[in-house]
């Protein structure tokens, strides 16, 4: 569906040979309207926030490796601390040392790459250091979404070409809203961003519907024999990264809008509760739309922090950080915009929502991911081709030309 927003991406990346998969697309404006309840006991942060003061260098960004094909993912696998893993939207999966990078796993044949299709995301076990298992999720050769268990070499330097099982299959009716986070939680489950399927302002309400997967988060037991995958978050329009924080029981999610409104959402992590809903396509951030209610009975969620289309056009989310480096980041949560290259960090506040939202001076172009090294330190992945980490202000790195 080739819509105005698409289009309009495409041309903000065209230097980079594809267009990227956090990409949305439009239909008619929406229409704020008055009486929305609050997200929190504070209201939303927003871009207006950011005009109190100049952006801050806390950090620099320092590319570490250049070349690769529109990288979707990069982080660091359990017991492999001294290397970086690289997903390409194409399909291939990448072991990244130092500047070197080599191929493990080439699913190409596999994968259809388009706007928002490819290789999308992937998540090693918790006990990945001792019992080599893997699980990626990439869109097939019809478009639609795949999760599957793989198996990874002993020496890390290759991946079995054969999926050990297949957990799950989901018909996309569109090319885009495909999601792509996967990520272990804190109980030890397996968790995926589906989005809403496509299709300007969710045009079947997929989001709302109980009985599809399509526009949540879901959640599947992968010790399991049995794949069951169960709706954790409701009411999503396209989730392009989300993490736990561990340390609060919370969940972050980083939701893309439609035409006017990036958000992000901090969700109490409660599995046992029933789904908590971000309230799409009733709302886009913290703006009603024309339609009805959000369904379903769950708790209704406003995003912490929000930013319009003035500031960028496609939000990629981040994590709070926990790492050494950058005591200034502790306990920040960190994210960013895809088209702007912008990031910014915000301060959780105790009452679930957030204060002191500011940008940095450091961009990254096209940012895909943001991910933590072996460390727990930020890196950055770049549909540019490229990968980065942060650095000290000054601090001299050459990086690869």
């Amino acid at each position: 569906m080739a819509t105005y927003r698409r289009r309009r991406l495409l041309a903000v990346a065209v230097t980079a040979a594809s267009v990227t998969v956090t990409a949305c697309a439009a239909g008619e404006p929406s229409t704020p309207m008055a009486g929305d309840p609050a997200a929190t006991t504070t209201a939303p942060a927003t871009a207006e926030a950011l005009a109190a003061g100049a952006p801050a260098r806390t950090f620099d960004v320092e590319r570490i490796a250049s070349g690769l094909d529109r990288p979707t993912f990069v982080g660091a696998a359990p017991g492999d601390p001294e290397a970086l893993w690289v997903l390409e939207q194409p399909g291939r999966v990448l072991r990244l040392v130092g500047a070197e990078w080599s191929v493990v796993l080439d699913l190409g044949a596999r994968v259809r790459t388009g706007a928002e299709q490819g290789l999308l995301g992937v998540a090693f076990h918790p006990r990945f250091a001792t019992n080599d298992r893997l699980f990626l999720h990439w869109s097939d050769g019809e478009g639609d979404t795949r999760v599957a268990e793989f198996r990874a070499g002993p020496d890390r330097r290759s991946i079995a070409p054969e999926p050990v099982r297949e957990l799950l299959w989901v018909d996309q009716p569109e090319d885009n809203h495909n999601g792509g986070q996967l990520a272990f939680g804190p109980d030890g489950r397996l968790y995926l961003g589906l989005g809403d399927g496509g299709g300007a302002f969710d045009p079947e309400r997929r989001a709302q519907d109980p009985a599809s997967l399509l526009g949540k988060v879901v959640a599947v037991d992968a010790d399991a024999t049995e794949a069951r995958w169960e709706v954790v978050v409701a009411g999503l329009r396209n989730p392009w990264r989300f993490s736990f924080d561990a340390a609060l029981a919370e969940l972050w999610v980083a939701d893309v809008g439609q035409d006017e409104v990036e958000e992000v959402n901090r969700v109490r992590f409660e599995p046992e509760e029933v789904p908590k809903n971000l309230g799409w396509s009733a709302y886009e951030g913290d703006r009603r739309l024309p339609g009805p209610e959000p369904e379903g009975g769950g708790e209704l969620v406003f995003p912490v922090a929000t930013y319009g289309h003035d500031e960028g056009c496609s939000v990629t989310g981040g994590f709070v950080y926990g790492g050494t480096r950058h005591p200034e980041l502790v306990r920040r949560y960190l994210y960013g915009d895809f088209c702007s290259g912008t990031l910014w960090t915000l301060a959780p506040t105790p009452d679930g929502g957030a204060t002191d939202v500011r940008p940095e001076e450091a961009k990254v172009p096209q940012l895909t991911h943001i991910g933590e090294d072996g460390d727990g330190e930020i890196v950055f992945a770049s549909a540019a081709g490229a990968i980065y980490r942060t650095v000290s202000p000054g601090e001299p790195g050459p990086g690869p030309s």
